[in-house]
């Protein structure tokens, strides 16, 4: 459980410095605005269905656990998508310092709303592994920068 909220916390961060932060607007180009790096269709959170595939042939899950990892996943993909509404319905004035950082705010609060809605999903899923099973997650966790 300690993992998951880590990991929670890991995010929010991420996406923190992914819109303040100038190395994504050095990643990005020096024009592209941080509601263009978050709203721009190959931008943005995403829910990376090929890694969640590849976790899911690692841990060789059962009926049961495969269909509480697409639950879990049905619940990421919609909740990044109703972030995403939420954020990328208007674009925002972000020509001051204010502005920036309310934008700032309301992606961090969208982002923990879709993770208040994910993660009981993420536990259920979690708690259906056994031992090995998650240890093997934990691990796969871990080598991809998620703790």
């Amino acid at each position: 459980m300690r993992k998951l909220n880590v990991s929670a916390v890991m995010i929010v961060s991420a996406a923190f410095a992914a819109i303040s932060g100038p190395a994504a607007a050095a990643h990005d180009g020096p024009h592209r605005s941080s509601f263009e790096r978050v709203c721009d269709e190959r931008g943005g959170p995403s829910h990376h269905p090929e890694m969640a595939g590849r976790l899911a042939e690692h841990l060789d899950l059962n009926d049961a656990q495969k269909a509480a990892f697409k639950e879990f996943h049905e619940a990421r993909r919609n909740s990044i998508e109703e972030a995403k509404a939420t954020i990328c319905t208007n674009k925002p004035d972000l020509s001051s310092f204010e502005a920036r950082l309310n934008f700032g705010q309301m992606f961090l609060e969208a982002r923990l709303t879709a993770l208040k809605a994910e993660n009981p999903k993420l536990v259920a899923f979690y708690n259906s592994l056994d031992a090995q099973q998650k240890a093997k997650f934990d691990r796969f966790r871990d080598r991809h920068g998620r703790e």
